[in-house]
């Protein structure tokens, strides 16, 4: 009896583990398109964390370019007037005060740390510029990826159902005679679908990692994406290089040579050790008795090597260095904005004519010949044939579609285009380029 109330219990607790379960909502996938993934690889970002340090230096380093130099306090004490009245005691004899005054290296100092610390800030915008150039490749390379895999799904449920439909019709009635070398190559087809979809699905899961780690997501997160579509429009060249004359990476540049020219001007000022004025007070014994004794001292230093050309000379060369920086990285960026614009329309038309001339006339093909096969008009060459003709055209028409967004990351980044987060997209692959 008490066996049977303790089974009676054991079911009862499974069917309400059972109806838990049912009632526990499945996972959502969460749908990121390219601003999202943007804004939470910014905010996960330790290069981005590092520039904002490196901000906080610098302005930590303006600060201090506008504060004198502390004033410093000499203190005697001797035995000097105890000898004096016999007593031989020690006792504070001297105080001596000091001040350094720096001249006009000071407003020199400030220039100096106002160029380099807008010089960090433009950094933290060329980092930034450089972080969504990484998002957006990762991203179209997901897109990519998981169009790659669809088609490879695909791929696998047409060669399975060749396999079916060759042999039987729904009434299980053959329709044509297949040898055995014609089920083996149907086989080859099943298997060759099967592995290259298990290369696929093995890069979308590489992609999707390299994903998670750059957004700082957790691993197990459901991810979706958009289709990955073409690239309809693409900015005018001429504005492309009217936005790059303010690249934060040219900007950078600019104020790193303001800094440098600044540096000159301060090594002209500082040559010398900056003069000092000092205030002291000395106690001296006289014939009347103890009193203090008050003086002023200025310390100045006197030239006698020639510091001040070798540091201005080399101040020089440095802001030198800086303006041929500068040059370089105009002359570089321009090269780079004009190869990768023309490649990009160069991808855009081959794709457009990749998709009229060869992917739809494949597809086409694969239509006629599956049909064909199957009432016994072609042979299992001209559907192998048929078969690869058309998934090698779509893979390559997909790669096309990739290599073209890759290009336009790489234009905009080149001509210092940013992603806007805060509107809306205007373009249907919903990746936030406008």
């Amino acid at each position: 009896m008490k066996l049977k109330f303790i089974i009676a219990n054991f079911y009862i607790f499974t069917l309400c583990i059972f109806v838990m379960l049912l009632n526990i909502p499945a996972a959502t996938a969460t749908q990121w398109t390219l601003q999202s993934s943007v804004a939470q690889a910014m905010s996960a970002s330790p290069e981005l964390k590092q520039s904002n340090a490196k901000i906080g230096s610098r302005n930590a380093d303006l600060t201090l370019s506008t504060m004198w130099p502390d004033p410093s306090i000499e203190l005697k004490i001797d035995n000097q007037m105890g000898r004096d009245d016999g007593s031989d005691n020690y006792s504070l004899s001297e105080i001596t005060i000091s001040q350094d005054i720096p001249l006009s290296r000071i407003k020199h100092q400030k220039r100096v740390a106002e160029a380099q610390l807008s010089a960090a800030m433009h950094l933290k915008s060329n980092d930034t510029l450089i972080l969504q150039n990484r998002v957006s490749k990762i991203f179209y390379k997901l897109q990519f990826s998981l169009a790659t895999y669809e088609l490879s799904k695909k791929r696998v449920k047409l060669a399975d159902r060749l396999n079916t439909s060759s042999a039987k019709n729904n009434n299980d009635t053959m329709i044509r005679y297949l040898t055995p070398l014609e089920k083996m190559r149907l086989g080859i087809i099943s298997e060759k679908a099967h592995q290259e979809a298990a290369a696929a699905e093995g890069k979308l899961q590489e992609t999707l990692t390299e994903f998670y780690k750059l957004l700082g997501i957790n691993n197990n997160s459901n991810v979706t994406v958009p289709e990955l579509l073409p690239v309809i429009t693409i900015p005018k060249l001429n504005t492309l290089i009217e936005l790059q004359i303010k690249h934060p990476l040219l900007s950078n540049q600019q104020q790193n040579l303001q800094a440098a020219t600044s540096e000159v001007n301060l090594a002209r000022s500082s040559a010398m050790k900056d003069p000092s004025i000092s205030l002291n007070r000395l106690r001296e014994n006289f014939s009347s008795g103890t009193e203090d004794v008050y003086g002023i001292m200025f310390n100045i230093e006197i030239p006698i090597h020639n510091r001040k050309n070798s540091k201005v000379s080399k101040a020089n060369y440095n802001a030198s260095q800086q303006r041929i920086e500068l040059a370089r990285l105009k002359r570089d960026l321009q090269i780079n904005l004009n190869q990768s614009y023309t490649h990009l329309n160069h991808i855009i038309n081959q794709a457009s004519e990749y998709k009229k001339k060869v992917l739809k006339p494949a597809t086409k093909i694969l239509t006629l010949t599956d049909k064909g096969f199957i009432t016994g008009e072609l042979n299992i060459l001209s559907l192998i044939d048929a078969n690869n003709t058309y998934f090698e055209s779509y893979t390559q028409y997909l790669d096309l579609i990739y290599q073209s967004w890759i290009e336009l990351t790489e234009m905009n980044l080149y001509a210092g285009q940013f992603i806007n987060l805060n509107t809306g997209l205007s373009d249907t692959n919903n990746t936030g380029v406008k």
